[in-house]
This record gives structure tokens, C-alpha cells and sequence, in this order.
């Protein structure tokens, strides 16, 4: 009977995690002293993506290997360089979009800011997918010379500041 009673009781809980759905991007940036760059990889679901990229430009949009990858770039391009911005020594930085894989259920992302010979200052503003869903984080994991630091961003906190 006891055993009965906290089935009875878990099980809403168990039903009602599972349901809820998470909204994460991850981002890694990268200072590369050897080719003088800041590199990004961007992780996002497939479906998330495709739901903001749906909104935003074309209802017909799909995220696979299916869809013509060359609108779907340039449609990631422009989306990726409203949503990420860079700002390096205290100058914004045009992240030039490299281009995309697939994985499992998200996309991978590249971008990177050229010329960049040194970093004494790194300001990140992402709000990747906020517009669409209130509950999105975008966790920023950065590297300049070694040092390590992560950022969770969300719609009302979408920047970090580093200081070198």
C-alpha cells in the first residue's frame, strides 16, 4: 500500500518534468593567438531554430540537410549576426558566419571575428532565441590566454563583460 501511495504521488511529477520543455543554446568563445582570432561555435536544437527562423523570415524555413542549405545559410547569417554581438577592446566585431553541421538534435555553428591581435576587453551580447521563448539560457563558456568563464544569459541579462 505504501509503495502504492508514492507511485500515486511521483508519477504527476515524473509526467509534468517530462513535459516541460528546456530551452538552452551553448556557445564556446575562443581567443586563438596563433591565427590572432576570436573563434564561436553555437549550439542549437533543430526545432527551436527552426521555429524562430520560421517567425522571423520564411514560414516554408525547414533546419535539415533536406532544405537548400544556401538560403538556410543566409538566413543563419543573418539571424546569428543580430543575435551574437561581439565587442573586443571596446569595438564591435563583425562575427563572419563560417558555416553549420548537423548533430544529433542541434545545430553547430561557426563563426569568427579575423584580425584580432590581442584581447584586453571581451563583451558578449546573445540573446539567441529570448525573442521567441521567454524562457530561453544561452550559456557562453569563453577562453582568452587560459582563463576560463561561463555566462548564462537570458532575455532580461543578455551581455557579459571580461576584462584581460
Amino acid at each position: 500500500m505504501k509503495r502504492l501511495f508514492i507511485l500515486v504521488l511521483i508519477t504527476p511529477l515524473l509526467v509534468a518534468a517530462s513535459i516541460h520543455k528546456y530551452y538552452l543554446s551553448v556557445t564556446d568563445v575562443v581567443y586563438n593567438e596563433e591565427s590572432q582570432s576570436v573563434q564561436m561555435i553555437t549550439r542549437l536544437f533543430y526545432d527551436d531554430l527552426e521555429d524562430v527562423l520560421q517567425e522571423r523570415y520564411d514560414k516554408t524555413l525547414i533546419v535539415d540537410a533536406t532544405y537548400d542549405q544556401d538560403n538556410l545559410d543566409r538566413y543563419l547569417k543573418k539571424y546569428l549576426s543580430q543575435k551574437i554581438v561581439i565587442t573586443i577592446n571596446g569595438e564591435k566585431e563583425e562575427a563572419v558566419y563560417i558555416g553549420k553541421k548537423y548533430e544529433d538534435d542541434y545545430v553547430v555553428c561557426y563563426l569568427e571575428v579575423p584580425n584580432i591581435k590581442s584581447v584586453s576587453g571581451l563583451q558578449i551580447y546573445n540573446t539567441l532565441l529570448t525573442d521567441l521563448f521567454p524562457d530561453q539560457k544561452n550559456m557562453v563558456h569563453t577562453e582568452v590566454y587560459g582563463k576560463k568563464k561561463s555566462f548564462l544569459f537570458t532575455r532580461e541579462k543578455p551581455k557579459g563583460l571580461l576584462k584581460f
